[in-house]
């Protein structure tokens, strides 16, 4: 079974090295410069395509005796070159016309196609019919490589050869045809057929190539541009006419935002059609999913990302599947980044920290591993890496450079003569930015796009002087990576300082390789009083392998903070405080000194810091779990005993504080009485290690009685101590506290002024927990 598997897989491999080869060697060879696409009909019922492509190309070398094409699962009836009938070789997807003269580079050839079939598509890509409609959409995810133009007209099918196109599609009048580009005519027909042309001045991939057809009606506007009017029109099914307005009640305000930050409209319309499935970024006519025009503003991130595409894809192309994170990590980018200018700056932050958090959680498990954006393999292309993480890279080089900058040199990017209406790689992008910008970004695109996994930065310790007018502050920092062992250089950071009358001061940064050191200072006059916090990135402008928030309290509260797996509970308050939870996606530094049996996370860590004004008594929650890819490399069977450590900063060892588990060996949470700042780390005991020595002797053994029961529990201990009793509802409230200095004693839940319920039991004894237990309490 295991060579049969092998077997498979070889060949499986082979066949994709052979359809990479035969596409990379057709775009070597020719060159197209524009197409006639004839579609003489399009039969919804026995699901056919029948017409003819006139293909203008020149050779790219000399004495070429063939004219390669791609064409995929249709059957050629006849080839033309220069209007004279010539032979053919079609295989699989290779069509090879052989040629009667020779062509050099200078020469050009008309080359016309007849063909008829069934159109191939996967489960998304492809040429799709759905009862009365047909569409196309030019990319498959599985397919490799992944362009599908070849599905319904015969090509040089990748990401580099641009050409004009010309849509001549014959339909049953009173259908409707829609495709990219300006409806040049609609000409009546005999067999009442109406004959459609749509044409494409700019040139552009074979993947961006449109056809619809099926029963749909136009939605019209005009949006007012920088540079001119531009035609918006929205085709759609008949009953979905009355929604379009509702969903696309912004458009006016997405494309406003996308020409103010990246330059004028780059094609002839703004152009959606309703599809079965989708979306594509087709050029000026995309491919919208109907189920997506609903009358609300639930998908209107989906049509941003698309319309998005025509600057990042389809302006500007990659050239290579392997760089896709140039068409696609941009995309994702802007649908986030729109929220900054239609709905304000929490929106926007709220979504792309939510976005960091599931790339650092999931998106090396979605997509099978660690990966660059850059080269990533085909296999992954259209992967959460290309996509979500490839935004957060975005944003982190928007705040590297500065909104402004960043603003002008992506427009003067997409703009120059030598890059628009052209395909890009990760590397003239990279050039381009250095210098336009005067910055050397070949450190940031080393670390950031050329290179697996993501950079962590924190503030290992600082030192304060206070001399008399100002404040000197010597910072030292340290970098890890997650996913790879790699050191990221020429980074800039901001680092926030945080007074006890919660004043707010903020500085750069720049340190290379594993540690830094930094000397700021500032005047007294700005924070009359010395910094009691040092918080790296407070306003998430480097999306690092960290996620974090900070909240104000200014009485006795409980919060989860978002994207952390924390939650606080505020006992106590005198004043007011601050409170910032960092969640760290790498390992924590190891133990100074190993304990048997004891491990740490090898994976996460969390930092809180603190500002507070008067008195506060305070616990955390952190979760645990095997699950969602957060403990499962720690806690592996139910020999691992979870617990949390903590640490008050580098200097100090990791210690066991005061704590409650509650949930299973798998899942819950486990609470820490005393919360103060420092780091908390996840850790495990061995118990087939620990119950040797003398970790587990020390132990108490506790009785808890009755369970359930009406309102007293007796506790009985086997040796007189003092022990801690603290009382907890079924959500990890703390109820009720109490202390027992004997060998024994009660307590009442009835003094809770509750009759039902149940309950969590916790008890300590010199800091440490020895029993934990789920308590019923029924009625009289």
């Amino acid at each position: 079974m295991r060579r049969v598997v092998i077997l498979m897989i070889y060949i499986l491999l082979t066949s994709v090295l052979q359809a990479q080869y035969i596409n990379e060697y057709i775009g070597d060879t020719i060159d197209a410069v524009s197409y006639r696409i004839h579609l003489d009909n399009i039969d919804v019922n026995s699901h056919i395509i029948e017409g003819f492509t006139e293909i203008d190309i020149t050779p790219k070398v000399n004495q070429i005796s063939y004219i390669p094409l791609e064409l995929q699962q249709l059957t050629v009836d006849s080839v033309l070159v220069n209007e004279e009938q010539t032979t053919f070789s079609h295989e699989n997807m290779r069509l090879e016309i052989n040629l009667i003269t020779p062509l050099d580079i200078i020469d050009t050839a008309t080359v016309t196609v007849y063909y008829n079939g069934q159109p191939f598509h996967e489960d998304w890509g492809g040429f799709h019919y759905s009862g009365d409609y047909a569409f196309n959409l030019g990319v498959g995810f599985v397919s490799i490589p992944h362009n599908l133009g070849k599905t319904w007209f015969p090509c040089v099918d990748n990401f580099t050869d641009r050409a004009t196109y010309n849509l001549f599609v014959n339909a049953e009048t009173g259908l409707t045809v829609t495709g990219g580009g300006i409806l040049v005519d609609t000409i009546p027909q005999s067999n009442n057929h109406t004959l459609w042309h749509w044409q494409i001045p700019h040139e552009i991939p074979t993947y961006l190539a449109s056809v619809t057809l099926g029963d749909y009606v136009e939605y019209t506007d005009e949006h007012v541009g920088i540079e001119r009017t531009i035609p918006i029109s929205i085709f759609v099914r008949p009953n979905d006419l009355d929604d379009v307005a509702g969903s696309f009640a912004n458009l006016h305000e997405v494309i406003s935002f996308l020409e103010s930050h990246f330059g004028p409209y780059p094609f002839e319309k703004v152009g959606y059609t309703g599809t079965a499935i989708g979306a594509m970024e087709h050029a000026s006519n995309i491919a919208y999913p109907s189920f997506a025009i609903d009358g609300g503003l639930t998908y209107e991130y989906l049509y941003t990302h698309e319309l998005s595409h025509m600057w990042f894809g389809n302006k500007v192309t990659c050239a290579r599947a392997e760089e896709m994170w140039l068409n696609e990590s941009w995309a994702t980018f802007i649908q986030v980044y729109y929220l900054l200018g239609l709905y304000g700056y929490d929106d926007f932050i709220t979504e792309m920290t939510s976005m960091h958090k599931d790339v650092l959680q999931n998106a090396h498990i979605e997509d099978g591993g660690y990966w660059a954006l850059n080269n990533i393999p085909q296999s992954v292309t259209y992967g959460m890496t290309a996509y979500d993480k490839g935004a957060t890279v975005v944003n982190t080089l928007r705040n590297y450079l500065g909104d402004s900058l960043f603003i002008e040199t992506m427009t003067a990017f997409l703009s120059c003569d030598t890059i628009a209406y052209r395909s890009v790689s990760t590397e003239i992008m990279r050039d381009f930015i250095t210098e336009y910008t005067g910055i050397d970004m070949t450190p940031f695109f080393d670390a950031w796009v050329m290179t697996p996994g993501t950079p962590h930065f924190s503030i290992d310790s600082t030192i304060i002087t206070e001399n008399q007018d100002s404040y000197t502050i010597n910072v030292y920092l340290k970098q890890k990576y997650k996913g790879v062992d790699n050191l990221a250089d020429a980074n800039i950071l901001e680092i926030t300082f945080i007074d006890e009358d919660f004043r707010f001061i903020t500085d750069t940064v720049h340190f290379s390789g594993k540690t830094g050191h930094s000397v700021l200072s500032f005047s007294k006059d700005v924070m009359p009083k010395s910094p009691v916090v040092s918080a790296m990135d407070i306003y998430y402008k480097t999306m690092d392998a960290t996620t974090d928030n900070y909240h104000y309290f200014d009485s006795p509260d409980e919060y989860s903070f978002p994207d952390t797996y924390f939650k606080v509970f505020i006992d106590e308050l005198s004043d007011s405080c601050f409170i910032r939870t960092t969640h760290n996606w790498v390992a924590p530094d190891s133990l100074k000194t190993p304990i048997e049996g004891l491990t740490l996370s090898p994976y996460r860590y969390w930092k809180i810091e603190n500002v507070a004004r008067g008195d506060i008594q305070a616990r955390g929650s952190f979760f645990y779990s095997t699950m969602s890819h957060l403990d499962d490399g720690l806690i592996t069977s139910p020999n691992d005993s979870a617990v949390i450590l903590y640490r008050e900063d580098a200097a100090h060892e990791w210690q066991e504080p005061e704590q409650s588990r509650l949930g299973i060996w798998s899942t819950g949470n486990i609470l820490v009485e005393d919360l103060q700042p420092g780091e908390y780390t996840m850790a495990v005991w061995d118990k087939t290690i620990v119950s040797t020595n003398n970790v587990n002797n020390n132990k108490e053994q506790v009785k808890i009685y009755p369970n359930p029961t009406t309102g007293v529990v007796n506790f009985e201990f086997n040796a007189s101590n003092i022990y801690n009793v603290y009382v907890y509802d079924n959500a990890g409230r703390l109820l009720d506290k109490q202390t027992i200095k004997d060998n024994k004693g009660s307590y009442n839940l009835s003094g809770l002024n509750v009759n039902t319920g149940t309950f969590i039991i916790m008890i300590s004894c010199n800091g440490t927990t020895v029993a934990s237990s789920k308590i019923i309490m029924k009625s009289r």
